[in-house]
């Protein structure tokens, strides 16, 4: 036997024994066989094998660095489009999570050469990709193209239609569209349980229990939540884990207990490589310490936020920056800084428009507390945060949950003449 043979009979065996761990929750021991794997020459199937175990162990324990160098060198070194194809969606797969920015100049190449073989699965899971990071650009209309083409694709396997899923539920997240976000990823995580992948599965258990805390449903929420909690510890998924926490937090303090809420997102250590989970937990960490408002929680909220927004900034999470701006705006003035406050709102205000559907009334509050009561330009926020709330209570099966059991949007409507005590609901 050769020694090409020897080392394609050593990378097989390695790659099997760290897809076996990945499946078994064990993602330290595949990282360091897969580790192991990738320093030996691979092609073919082999090579589609490792690069979606590789960044998949990479995901769960937060080492995207290590794996990304790994896949840059791969791809300077290979010939044709099938030996690029698994490289190119691997790449997108573990930048998602680190630079929303570079997915979106790169997705192009992996999409068409994808789309060009006819490899369904990987073009609809770098178009789920792609999606993604432009709903974290705040880019609404590109994550829409995204899902349009990942819908278009025709095809009767079942992970194909699973990122295709997903990409339409990131399209439908970055345009505020909850009941068809709520729908999407109900179906996306039937798929996965077919498919039997516990961490999709917990994936979008998370992506469930976020939507249904934007509804006002925080019992459901944090049902999913737990569920998401469980699954990620099993799978040693860190980043999942980490998310579910926040979100169990979030539907404990909207249930009316901001105290264990806070001691739950106290006690949580992120790693830093995972960008968006400690950008995302540090938005609602500083958000609920401003809710509670007891002392010394202006200046621990806004301690949290500033290295977030910097975060934020790095990573093209630009549906982040509104909320960050807001808290630290709503900190400065609680300290006393009013024009710090003020520059602070203006920037809130300027990316309003590229963040996520609460961004608006993330603002709105902020400007609320920075800004005279008598100042023309308060009455109009609030105004327009107004009847923004109304008009998607309108078109809900139970408007009240927008004003009833979400504080943000509560507060709103106090704040610009009380909550309505006869909201129309959807026809």
């Amino acid at each position: 036997m050769s020694a090409a043979d020897e080392n394609a009979d050593g990378a097989a065996g390695l790659i099997a024994a760290g897809e076996n761990a990945l499946a078994r929750g064990e993602p330290e021991k595949a990282y360091e066989v897969l580790a192991k794997a990738s320093a030996l020459p691979t092609d073919g199937a082999l090579l589609h094998r490792l690069a979606a175990a590789f960044a998949q162990a990479a995901r769960h324990l937060s080492r995207h660095d290590e794996v990304l160098a790994w896949i840059d060198r791969k791809i300077d070194g290979v010939d044709g489009a099938s030996a690029r194809v698994p490289l190119l969606v691997a790449r997108l797969g573990v930048l998602r999570l680190l630079d929303s920015a570079r997915v979106l100049e790169l997705c192009d190449e992996a999409i068409t050469t994808a789309l060009g073989l006819g490899d369904h699965e990987a073009a609809a899971r770098a178009l789920s990709h792609a999606a993604f990071a432009a709903y974290r650009r705040g880019d609404a209309r590109r994550a829409r193209l995204f899902a349009d083409r990942a819908g278009s694709i025709e095809t009767q396997s079942k992970a194909a239609q699973f990122y295709a899923l997903r990409a339409r539920m990131f399209a439908a997240s970055a345009v505020g569209e909850l009941e068809a976000n709520l729908e999407l990823s109900m179906k996306s995580r039937a798929l996965a349980r077919e498919l039997g992948s516990d961490v999709d599965v917990a994936n979008e258990s998370n992506n469930l229990a976020e939507t249904y805390l934007e509804l006002g449903c925080p019992a459901e929420a944090k049902a999913c939540a737990e569920v998401a909690l469980q699954l990620g510890e099993q799978t040693g998924h860190v980043a999942i884990h980490a998310m579910a926490t926040v979100y169990v937090a979030i539907a404990t303090a909207e249930a009316g207990d901001p105290d264990e809420a806070l001691a739950r997102l106290d006690a949580m250590r992120i790693a830093n490589t995972n960008r968006f989970a400690v950008i995302d937990a540090a938005s609602v960490h500083a958000y609920w310490l401003l809710e509670r408002g007891a002392s010394g929680d202006a200046r621990r909220a806004r301690e949290i936020a500033e290295p977030a927004l910097e975060a934020a900034i790095a990573a093209s999470a630009d549906n982040r920056l509104t909320m960050l701006y807001a808290a630290i705006a709503r900190a400065l003035a609680r300290e006393g800084q009013d024009a710090a406050a003020r520059i602070e709102l203006e920037r809130a205000r300027k990316c309003a428009d590229r963040g996520d559907p609460s961004a608006q009334s993330m603002h709105a509050l902020a400007a609320a507390e920075v800004l005279p009561a008598a100042e023309p330009a308060r009455q109009v926020v609030l105004s327009t945060a107004r009847a923004r709330i109304l008009r998607r209570a309108t078109r809900r099966e139970d408007p009240f949950a927008f004003c009833s059991y979400v504080r943000l949007n509560r507060r709103l409507l106090e704040l610009s003449g009380g909550v309505p005590p006869d909201l129309p609901k959807s026809s």
